[in-house]
């Protein structure tokens, strides 16, 4: 039996939580970590390049594999090949994307306006999977079709070993409040362990979330990027009642630097440039004149380059930084 209970997820994100960023995060202090999710009917077609998003680090301590589709039997199939190729703790079905794409196709978020095909999915991957089963929903489709509680206790029923739950509808996005509320009551409804997701953003919100929703666990998201102090800060508060480590721009910058000469050695120098910038506009954020770093890390098209200006750019912050610690 895999036992959550207490602990940090980080959540799946698409084109962020690859190997290199959930390592990081995970010397951070992240407890469970997923990959992005991978489609299902990809991997029974034998797609290599889904298969290369499933890649874990000896860091990464609890991993689970999140898949997505709306064929059962294609599921279950892509499943039977993950458990023979990959060593992972739990697979992770996704019905909470927002994405139209995958909603249009019946995919994601799609599945919680069709409670049966989703109950057949669970079962499905249930039955030959040898790991654990979680499902990753949402509050429910819109306003009008709010039924995590009821949609939860379904997939409870089909195997489920655990269950997700991210406090927005599909037609929010990621906008506006997430709604802590409708969490607590999924938890009075199974008896699985429940993981509460979104708007957990720092030690204080954490542990609000856990007062209002009694959920086992959290999940963090967008907060962790830029940010993978964030589980270390969160852990630190529940250890000592207050947050100790305090994150400084230069310190942003090194850590930025080392994940990105990660990503290199990872992806090959010209991958790496490209998939940094995203993740560099998160680690600068904050940081004065962060708009023209972006600008110009943008236009950086070489390994190299990149890693003299974050060099440079670490060297002048710090400076500044210590030079205000002189003042003060």
């Amino acid at each position: 039996m895999l036992d959550i209970k207490g602990k940090i997820f980080l959540a799946p994100m698409a084109g962020f939580t690859d190997k290199v960023f959930r390592r990081l995060c995970s010397r951070f202090g992240a407890d469970v970590t997923v990959t992005e999710m991978v489609s299902s009917k990809a991997l029974v077609l034998g797609s290599a390049k889904t298969k290369e998003l499933i890649s874990f680090s000896e860091e990464e301590k609890i991993r689970g594999i999140q898949i997505f589709g709306s064929d059962p039997e294609v599921m279950a199939q892509s499943v039977k090949i993950l458990q023979d190729e990959f060593e992972y703790d739990f697979i992770d079905i996704n019905m909470g994307c927002p994405v139209p794409k995958l909603v249009k196709s019946g995919e994601g978020c799609a599945l919680m306006k069709n409670p049966s095909l989703a109950s057949r999915i669970v079962e499905s991957v249930a039955k030959v999977s040898r790991k654990p089963v979680s499902v990753k929903i949402r509050k429910g489709f819109d306003e009008e079709n709010i039924n995590a509680p009821e949609f939860a206790y379904i997939l409870q029923e089909s195997g489920a070993s655990f269950v997700t739950v991210h406090g927005r509808t599909k037609t929010q996005l990621y906008s506006g409040k997430a709604d802590w509320e409708i969490i607590r009551k999924v938890k009075e409804k199974v008896k699985i362990p429940v993981v509460a997701n979104g708007d957990i953003t720092d030690f204080e919100s954490a542990k609000r979330a856990y007062e209002v929703t009694r959920a086992d666990s959290i999940m963090i998201g967008r907060a962790a990027l830029g940010n993978p102090w964030v589980f270390l800060q969160i852990k630190e508060g529940f250890e000592k009642g207050y947050v100790e480590t305090k994150v400084l721009p230069h310190m942003k910058i090194r850590v930025a630097i080392e994940f990105f000469s990660q990503l290199c050695s990872e992806k090959g120098e010209k991958m790496a440039v490209l998939e940094a910038r995203k993740h560099l506009s998160f680690f600068v954020k904050g940081i004065e004149n962060a708009a023209k770093i972006r600008d110009k890390i943008n236009r950086i098209n070489n390994a190299t380059e990149l890693l003299e200006f974050l060099e440079e750019l670490a060297a002048i912050v710090e400076k500044k930084e210590s030079f205000v610690d002189n003042i003060l």
